[in-house]
């Protein structure tokens, strides 16, 4: 009798645990409910988003947290259970609340990145009194206290099994409801929606363009035009960008020079050569080349941010939200700049026609064509009819070309280079440690000579039509591409720090100053300054301002500096990468992708990172 009351409270354990971490979900919401004042809640409508989607995320992550305490009930006992469950949750209560402490700092939340800053840091950045202290564990006895009354309360009174179903499916209701809208949203710029969902912690919005698109559900290109469109994001967060930190000092410029910026998706700096690269080898023998070069990302998303904005690419959700253009675009539109962007992959996803480019007018989303040789080719036809048919002769242009033949390694069949061996049917799945690099980087190769053929086109045009002198023209990649160099299976970009991924060629046309190879390191970072400084008059407007870098043509005063993938991000030192993970890990690799144990980061540049992580937030 006695052994089977014992089994009935045993098998009551789970269930337990599961109302327990039910109520750490209200909890948390409560805790939550302190982000709401960095929300812009514009109307009824974004009421009712914010109503879904917060009790589903914050309970969603007391549930993610609570995993482990589940599965350590079926095997301790109620007393041990207890204090692990009071402990454990109260914890988890606290790193939240401190998340929104540090949320109202720095306006960006908590991470493995910014918790190894912190801890190796420590007090010589953060600081804090002895009553800062008593405070803090005043409010933790509290948590701790609240948490037990709902484990006393629970182990007396909670909902039997059966409620259990109906509580978990509220919460997938209300996680479902709110990732359907702001899909919906994301498709029909509604930033009175999106701008909601970089202010809650791990919540990264569902979006569904492109399948929307293929399915006729929406005409995205007729979206971004409509009147309804444009409304909606003009309700982006006022506020919420200090971008540009001040006022922007800006004269008419002596000489208006054109711009054009080329990307070759993937191109690595060490394919600038006359066998892969010819058009663009002998281009740039009369130009600035500049060997150090480096993207700030290691993939499509923050390469190309990065480029644009000179900032890091933790912000893009804030811009994109915002539907903030950079500083450099909106001064060329200003200038009666004509504006010239086509893009061999969409321009959706990523969401750059809702940052990068967000006031370019009759933004062509996607380019057609079957293959990405096919739509390079059109993009390259489209450019030359619009510097013969389409360009106003009184008026400088801005034109962007987006190649995107380099990212898939195949040519079309007819394409008479094609360098040997060459791998004909592309199977990225047979990339492993065995593989023989050659092969893959055969095609590579090829896919460079064809997209350089096509940009031997557009610099022929240029010369025939007597444009190049008056064009500042640069020519680079995204990010770089990586062929197992490291002999740690590595293949392709977005997956580490190192050279090969981030390192990308910079070629740099412009009339009045001697070609010239550049030795010196250079970023991302510096286009905008270089732009703003070089070009659209704007030199009286301290760089700091509005980017992270400095001109192309001055040295870099930092001794770091940033990159991020799509999910990760890093801190680059002489020789080292400090890389966080969504996980929260963080490892230090030297310039061999070798770990680095017991290293120290100085306190100094842990304020700046901090500093420039967030002060172009209000």
């Amino acid at each position: 009798m006695q052994n089977r009351k014992a089994s009935h409270n045993s098998g009551s354990h789970p269930n337990w645990v599961a109302w327990f971490i039910f109520a750490n979900g209200i909890l948390c919401l409560l805790v939550g409910l302190r982000f709401l004042p960095w929300m812009t809640v514009a109307d009824a409508t974004t009421a009712i988003y914010v109503g879904l989607l917060m009790p589903g995320q914050f309970v969603l992550l007391a549930w993610l947290a609570g995993i482990p305490l589940l599965l350590a009930s079926f095997a301790l006992p109620k007393r041990l259970l207890t204090i692990l469950a009071v402990t454990y949750g109260s914890l988890g209560v606290a790193v939240l609340l401190i998340d929104t402490v540090a949320y109202s700092l720095y306006r960006f939340h908590l991470s493995g990145f910014v918790l190894e800053l912190a801890v190796e840091a420590g007090t010589e950045v953060f600081s804090f009194s002895g009553q800062l202290w008593g405070i803090s564990l005043g409010i933790f006895v509290v948590i701790l206290l609240v948490e037990s009354f709902f484990a006393a309360l629970l182990w007396r009174v909670r909902p039997s099994a059966k409620w259990l179903m109906g509580a978990f499916a509220t919460m997938l209701a209300l996680q479902l409801g709110a990732h359907s809208w702001h899909a919906w949203a994301d498709a029909n710029y509604d930033s009175r929606i999106t701008s909601i969902t970089r202010h809650i912690p791990l919540y990264y919005g569902a979006t569904a363009k492109r399948l929307m698109q293929r399915y006729d559900l929406i005409d995205q290109q007729q979206a971004r035009k409509t009147k309804a469109s444009q409304s909606l994001a003009k309700t982006a967060p006022e506020g919420a960008l200090n971008y540009p930190t001040q006022p922007l000092v800006c004269s008419q410029p002596e000489q208006s020079f054109n711009v054009l910026i080329i990307v070759l998706d993937g191109a690595r700096w060490d394919m600038l050569a006359p066998e892969w690269t010819p058009n663009i080898y002998e281009f740039a023998r009369d130009s600035l080349v500049f060997e150090q070069h480096y993207s700030n990302g290691n993939a499509t998303k923050p390469g190309i941010f990065t480029l644009f904005y000179s900032l890091p690419a933790s912000y893009w959700n804030a811009f994109t939200a915002a539907k903030e253009p950079p500083v450099a675009i909106s001064r060329m539109q200003q200038l009666g700049y004509q504006t010239k962007v086509l893009g061999s992959a969409t321009l959706i996803s990523p969401a750059f026609d809702q940052n990068v480019f967000s006031s370019i007018p009759n933004l062509r989303l996607h380019t057609p064509g079957d293959e990405a040789w096919d739509r390079d080719i059109k993009i390259t036809d489209d450019w030359l009819a619009f510097t013969s048919s389409e360009r106003r002769a009184d008026d400088p242009f801005f034109g962007f070309l987006f190649y995107d033949t380099t990212h898939n390694h195949v040519v079309p069949d007819d394409y008479p280079v094609k360098f040997q061996p060459y791998w004909q049917s592309v199977n990225k799945l047979a990339l492993d440690q065995d593989f023989n690099p050659e092969l893959i980087k055969n095609n590579y190769k090829s896919t460079l000579h064809f997209v350089d053929n096509q940009v031997g086109r557009v610099l022929d045009d240029l010369r025939s039509k007597q444009l190049l002198d008056k064009t500042v023209v640069m020519i680079t990649g995204d990010h770089g591409q990586e062929f197992n160099e490291y002999e740690k299976n590595y293949w392709g970009h977005g997956s580490n720090f190192g050279e090969y991924q981030l390192r990308v060629p910079m070629v740099v046309h412009w009339t009045g100053k001697a070609a010239a190879h550049i030795k010196y390191r250079t970023e991302n970072f510096d286009i905008a300054p270089t732009l703003m400084t070089e070009v659209l008059g704007c030199e009286a407007s301290p760089v700091a301002t509005y980017a992270t870098g400095n001109s192309l043509f001055n040295k870099r005063q930092r001794d770091w500096s940033i990159a991020h993938s799509y999910m990760d991000q890093a801190l680059l030192l002489d020789g080292l990468s400090i890389v966080s993970n969504p996980s929260g890990d963080v490892d230090v690799f030297d310039r061999n992708l070798q770990p680095v144990a017991d290293y120290v980061l100085s306190p100094d540049i842990v304020k700046q990172v901090l500093n420039e992580l967030s002060r172009f937030y209000e």
